[in-house]
């Protein structure tokens, strides 16, 4: 089958590799779409996540499939049901001569029947395999995968303990940022503010409900907030752009009882730079927040469709990067052809 590589230097191809094979707790799946994590997938390729990762490595941790066969102690999954994030190989695992850095990019998966495990194996882990949950059919695969960043985003920002009348800036603009900015006005935040670089992005995330937006490229963020919040500064920073200096300086628009959460990856170096109290460490909460994101689907209050730029084949993955890299696109949806 077909998967996508990376080495860590800032290279992505499609290489053919070993099928992977189904376990008693497992089924296979026959994926029908991936897509970018933009932020995370860039820090992949280039070798740039604070811990280390071992290359060759399989790409992809936001992916759909359709089960196609199904382990012998399986019993919860039936053929044909459509669930997020199959992998080829799972995390710490190797496939052939390749690892796994969440192994999604590839034409066929596993997901596990973490119910049937746990029934027979109560208190054990399951690992990755929580994250792999049905979605309902009639939800557009290449949208359905949208759930899982929505899911990460919609848990954080509950955890966090966002509610009526928070003050909240988001910095960045991105995928993540525009889900961030959702969530935190669906709990209530008021104001919420957007610090990025660029226009564009700025411009589009309005939509989702900011109420200010600020591009720290041509104007002094800290000093803006300042004016917005009256002398007070913000509540909560979340930082989903991973820029270590806009990371630091933000930390001077906090109010006192203010808190920074650093849902962007930093090294353990940068986080000791600032004052550890100020720090908000939240989970992302991505299964709890399964059926609340599916009722959100349902009842029209989240578009799916918003939160990717393009579709295309799985063959032009690299392009598909390319793009990404130059900013061309924010994030791409790669679909299975066949």
């Amino acid at each position: 089958m077909k998967a996508a590589i990376t080495d860590g230097k800032g290279n992505v191809w499609i290489e053919e590799v070993p099928l992977p094979e189904i376990v008693p707790y497992h089924c296979l799946c026959k994926t029908i779409a991936c897509a970018t994590c933009t932020g995370t997938d860039i820090k992949i390729i280039y070798g740039k996540l604070p811990w280390k990762e071992n290359y060759p490595a399989i790409l992809g941790h936001e992916s759909i499939g359709k089960v196609i066969k199904t382990g012998q102690r399986v019993r919860y999954i039936k053929e044909g049901i459509t669930i997020l994030r199959p992998t080829a190989v799972y995390p710490g695992e190797r496939l052939g001569s390749y690892y796994s850095i969440w192994g999604g990019f590839a034409e066929y998966g596993l997901v596990m029947d973490t119910r049937a495990f746990l029934e027979d194996h109560p208190g054990e882990e399951t690992g990755y395999g929580k994250f792999q949950m049905e979605v309902p059919s009639e939800i557009d695969p290449g949208d359905a995968i949208m759930l899982i960043t929505l899911k990460e985003t919609a848990g954080y920002v509950m955890d966090m303990g966002i509610t009526l009348n928070d003050s909240v800036v988001v910095l960045g603009a991105g995928p993540v940022a525009m889900s961030m900015v959702l969530f935190a006005k669906l709990r209530g935040a008021y104001p919420v503010i957007v610090v990025a670089r660029r226009d564009g992005p700025l411009e589009n995330i309005k939509r989702f409900g900011a109420n200010y937006t600020i591009n720290n490229a041509k104007e002094d963020m800290v000093k803006r907030v300042m004016e917005i919040t009256e002398g007070k500064g913000v509540r909560y920073i979340i930082d989903t752009a991973g820029d270590e200096g806009l990371f630091l300086n933000a930390f001077s628009m906090l109010a006192q009882d203010g808190k920074i959460s650093p849902y962007a990856v930093f090294p353990e170096e940068i986080l000791k730079k600032v004052d550890g109290t100020k720090i908000l460490q939240a989970r992302t909460g991505e299964v709890p927040a399964h059926n609340y994101l599916l009722d959100l689907v349902r009842l029209g209050k989240v578009n799916l469709k918003d939160f990717y730029s393009h579709r295309m084949p799985f063959s032009e993955i690299e392009k598909g990067f390319e793009m990404i890299k130059k900013k061309e696109a924010f994030k791409i949806v790669f679909e299975m052809e066949g």
